[in-house]
């Protein structure tokens, strides 16, 4: 587990979507806003490969990989205490209990909300 965060190191963030064009545009976007995406995983094999090679400060779990849902890595994620996010275009008691007690946005979002909220998970982390 990496150690405490300095200031100018930039965020590391996992982005679990399966739709290639929301996960290339999210992670240009999040680039640009200052954080340092590790990777674009459309599954949860993918998500869990890029973890174990790059760990990640932060992560955003589209609920719904097609065939399967990101709960594993939610429950991974938890397990290793690092924050995620959950983005969702069904309604929130349709998602998996590992999605109760964390930001949950809606599809179609801003990013600068989503920013937004990635900024309040690190702040409160530290």
């Amino acid at each position: 587990m990496a150690g405490p965060m300095r200031a100018n190191d930039r965020a590391r963030i996992l982005i679990v979507e399966d739709d290639p064009l929301i996960g290339f545009d999210l992670a240009v976007e999040l680039e640009h806003a200052g954080f340092a995406v590790v990777g674009v995983a459309p599954s949860v094999a993918k998500a869990l490969t890029l973890f174990e090679q790059h760990g990640c400060d932060l992560a955003i779990l589209d609920v719904n990989l097609g065939r399967e849902t990101s709960a594993p890595i939610a429950s991974m994620l938890a397990a290793a205490h690092v924050p995620f996010i959950g983005v969702t275009g069904y309604l929130v008691d349709q998602c998996p209990p590992e999605f109760s007690a964390v930001p949950l946005l809606s599809k179609p979002f801003q990013t600068t909300r989503l920013v937004a909220e990635l900024r309040r998970q690190l702040s409160a982390q530290s």
